[in-house]
């Protein structure tokens, strides 16, 4: 166990193998601001862990190669939350969106976007099941895709 000081005033502190951050630690990125606490494999973020963003919000779940990969929770600076599948750092598989104004969605995405069958839970109790196409709002007569 050790600590690490980067030249820009990022630092690292936690496990090391053979000279190599690897293991459990806490990484923080003075240029971002950003700070990564969990497992690491040859300095890179993967496996299990929580990253809080400085322009606010935070991801707790599975990173592969530094980038969200698998299954977690992304909670934005607005205060909406994700739950569900990632691939290369984007919401891709099945997940849940709960917004702000507690409205709800769930269904399958692909890079971003909502894409197929999902559910729509309104906070006031009525749902609906848009077919959404490559994230577009224009699915149907009285289904609505939500932006």
């Amino acid at each position: 166990r050790g600590k690490l000081l980067f030249k820009d005033g990022s630092y690292y502190e936690g496990d090391f193998v053979d000279g190599e951050i690897t293991g459990e630690g806490c990484r923080h990125w003075a240029l971002t601001g950003n700070t990564y606490t969990g497992q690491f494999v040859l300095g890179e973020p993967q496996g299990h862990g929580v990253m809080k963003y400085q322009a606010g919000g935070h991801y707790e779940g599975e990173l592969f190669h530094g980038l969200r990969e698998g299954h977690g929770c992304l909670v934005d600076a607005d205060g909406q939350v994700y739950l569900g599948s990632f691939h290369d750092n984007k919401r891709h598989g099945r997940g849940r969106m709960i917004f702000r104004n507690g409205d709800e969605y769930e269904g399958n995405w692909v890079r971003d976007q909502r894409q197929g069958h999902g559910m729509l839970r309104l906070v006031d109790g009525s749902t609906y099941e848009p077919v959404c196409l490559a994230g577009s709002q224009d699915v149907g007569a009285q289904d609505v895709c939500p932006v």
